[in-house]
C-alpha cells in the first residue's frame, strides 16, 4: 500500500478514478475535498458509541466493537459502489488525520488488489492547504470585478462570460445565496469550510496568466465570509461597471426571479426583516405591493429607496481603483452576451 503526500493539484481524476471520504457523513457534510465520495466506515452513531466505550470503558472493548462496525461497513460498500470497479481501479483514501479509519479500509481495498493511497496527514493536512491559500498567502491571479446596481444582469453576464470560456467564479452560486436579504434559497448554505474548499479549488485549475471574473459582493453573501486573502484581491481589482435604466432593472429582476413573487407570504415576511432600516410607512407599503400583485412596483421602490442608496454608499467606501462603466439592458439575451464578449476580449 503506498502513501503520498497531498496537494490539491491531486485530486484531479487524472490522478485517481474515485476520492473516497471515509469519515463519518456529518463531518463528510460540514466539508470534504471536492470531488471526493463518502464510503464511512464508521456511521456518525456508531463512532459516538466507540468514543463513549472508549473513554467510560475500555479501549480494548472500544476497539473490538469499533473493528465490528468497520468490517460491516467496508462489507457493504464491497456490495455497493465497489462492487462493479475493474482491476485497474485507483483511489485515494483519507479520514481525519490518515489514520485508523482510512487505514482500515485501505488494507482490504489493496489486499484485493487495487491500487490504494492513502492521503498523508488525511482531510487535516488537505484543510490547512486551504487556509493557507485562502487566508495566508496572496491570489496572485488578475481578478476583474463586474459591479452595477441591484437588477443590472451582473450574474448573467458571469455566466455568459463563462459559457465563452472565461475564468468565473461565481461566489453566489457557491454560497448557494443571491447575497441579499431576498438571497435565501431552498437547501440552505453550505458550511464556511466547503464554500472555501469549493474556492480554493477553481482557484487551482485558474491561469494566473488570464484574468478571473467576479460578481462585486459584500464581505460576507448570507451567513459566509468570503476568505481574506480573496476577499483583499477583489477590493482592489478594476471594476466593471454595469449601467441600466431603473425600469428595465426592474423588469429584470421581476424575470429572472419568479421564485419570489410565486411565494407572496414569504416575499412579505422578507420584506419584515427590512423594518430596522425602513419606516412602518414604507414596509407596509412594499407589503401591499405585493398584495396587489404590483411587483414592478415593489421591485422600482425597493431599489429607489434600499438598494441604490446602500450601493451608492458602498462605493464611496471602496479603494480607489479603475473603474469603467458599461451599459447593459438586462433583459436583452443580445445585449448580455454583447457585453460579456467585449468584457472577455479586452480583458485577457
Amino acid at each position: 500500500m503506498k502513501i503520498e503526500n497531498f496537494s490539491i493539484a491531486n485530486t484531479t481524476v487524472e490522478r485517481f478514478d474515485t476520492i473516497i471520504d471515509v469519515r463519518s457523513p456529518s463531518e463528510y457534510t460540514e466539508d470534504h475535498i471536492p470531488g471526493a465520495v463518502n464510503l464511512p466506515v464508521l456511521s456518525d452513531h456508531e463512532r459516538e458509541v466507540v468514543g463513549k466505550i472508549y473513554k467510560q470503558e475500555s479501549k480494548f472493548e472500544a476497539k473490538k466493537i469499533g473493528a465490528k462496525f468497520v468490517a460491516d461497513n467496508i462489507s457493504k460498500h464491497l456490495s455497493g459502489i465497489l462492487a462493479e470497479k475493474g482491476n485497474q481501479w485507483k483511489a485515494l483514501i483519507y479520514c481525519w488525520r490518515g489514520g485508523q479509519r482510512s487505514r482500515s479500509l485501505g488494507v482490504v481495498l489493496s489486499e484485493i488488489g487495487w491500487r490504494i493511497h492513502i492521503l498523508a496527514g488525511g482531510y487535516k493536512s488537505y484543510r490547512k492547504l486551504v487556509v493557507t491559500r485562502l487566508y495566508q498567502k496572496r491570489i496572485n491571479h488578475k481578478m476583474v470585478v463586474i459591479s452595477g446596481n441591484t437588477g443590472t444582469g451582473k450574474t448573467a453576464v458571469l455566466k455568459k462570460i463563462d459559457d465563452l470560456g472565461g475564468q468565473v467564479i461565481d461566489l453566489e452560486e457557491l454560497a448557494n445565496h443571491r447575497g441579499s436579504i431576498f438571497g435565501s434559497r431552498s437547501l440552505g448554505q453550505p458550511s464556511q469550510k466547503e464554500f472555501e474548499s469549493k474556492i480554493a479549488a477553481i482557484l487551482e485549475t485558474f491561469s494566473e496568466k488570464t484574468s478571473v471574473f467576479l460578481e462585486a459582493e459584500s464581505s460576507k453573501i448570507g451567513i459566509l465570509k468570503i476568505p481574506p486573502s480573496l476577499w483583499k484581491k477583489m477590493t482592489t481589482a478594476p471594476r466593471l461597471e454595469l449601467v441600466s435604466t431603473i425600469r428595465d432593472r426592474a423588469e429584470f429582476l421581476v424575470r429572472e426571479y419568479p421564485d419570489l413573487y410565486e411565494h407572496p407570504k414569504i416575499l412579505q415576511k422578507k420584506i419584515s426583516l427590512l423594518s430596522n432600516f425602513h419606516s412602518k410607512k414604507q414596509i407596509t407599503t412594499w407589503k401591499e405591493f405585493v398584495q396587489k400583485n404590483q411587483f414592478h412596483l415593489l421591485a422600482k421602490s425597493l431599489m429607489k429607496n434600499h438598494y441604490d442608496p446602500r450601493y451608492k454608499n458602498s462605493k464611496t467606501q471602496r479603494s480607489p481603483g479603475e473603474i469603467h462603466e458599461i451599459k447593459i439592458d438586462p433583459c436583452s439575451k443580445k445585449s448580455v452576451s454583447e457585453v460579456a464578449s467585449n468584457i472577455l476580449d479586452n480583458n485577457l
